[in-house]
């Protein structure tokens, strides 16, 4: 019988292998830098009350608003990544 591993995982979905950024809407008038926050794809686990060949499940993981410039790796962040997200899994 075949698993799946993590590694199974992120080839078969390109969007887990990213690390996307987003920058914050900010005044004109503000002397503060603008603050990004990332975004990231992780598969839920599997709780005990799932079969063991349920389908796995992912969420965004989102993280605070920070003072800082993206990495060189990081891509820039789109809604369209979400709602692909929620359609993929069927809004649950």
């Amino acid at each position: 019988m075949y698993e799946r591993t993590y590694a199974d995982l992120v080839r078969q979905n390109p969007l887990m292998k990213n690390t996307y950024y987003e920058y914050e809407q900010t005044k004109d008038s503000d002397p503060q830098p603008p603050r990004i926050r990332t975004h990231q794809l992780i598969k839920i686990p599997n709780f005990y009350d799932e079969s063991p060949n349920a389908q796995p499940r992912f969420r965004w993981n989102t993280s605070n608003w920070y003072f800082g410039e993206p990495e060189p790796h990081m891509k820039e962040w789109s809604e369209k990544y979400r709602s692909t997200l929620n359609r993929m899994q069927g809004m649950y």
